[in-house]
């Protein structure tokens, strides 16, 4: 068993430095949210942010450059909690690279969304927990 700790830690000691780093900023700077929202990463692929204003959940989605993803190639679904309570909100193309949709009654305090987008036909999920504004 020594030898396999042994190796084990010869591994993480030799292991290039690119093994360790975050795969969240694996395709660049995290942007600077422009719609007020918060920003999150999909595994590389995609930059989405979301925001959540009374009852509308509203997502814009770029690519791994920063490029807007036209919003005719963009649908999904949202999975949202508020105050205990969840919600599954389809979500439609909305102006630019945007997708939006529209809760039962208006958003207040903390809010957690679970996305479940495509993207140019690829699948793109990711988890925000945002405050209501």
């Amino acid at each position: 068993m020594s030898i396999r700790i042994a190796a084990l830690t010869a591994a993480l000691l030799f292991a290039p430095p690119a093994a360790f780093a975050p795969t969240a900023f694996a395709h660049g700077e995290k942007p600077v949210p422009a719609h007020g929202g918060i920003v999150a990463d999909e595994s590389g692929e995609h930059w989405v942010e979301l925001a959540v204003a009374g009852d509308q959940v509203t997502a814009w989605v770029s690519d791994a450059n920063n490029k807007p993803v036209p919003a005719a190639q963009l649908g999904g679904k949202a999975t949202v909690l508020i105050g205990g309570r969840t919600q599954t909100v389809a979500l439609s193309p909305a102006d630019a690279n945007s997708v939006t949709g529209k809760l039962a009654a208006p958003a207040t305090g903390r809010v957690t969304a679970v996305l479940a987008l495509t993207a140019g036909g690829k699948p793109v999920q990711v988890k925000f927990v945002v405050p209501a504004k």
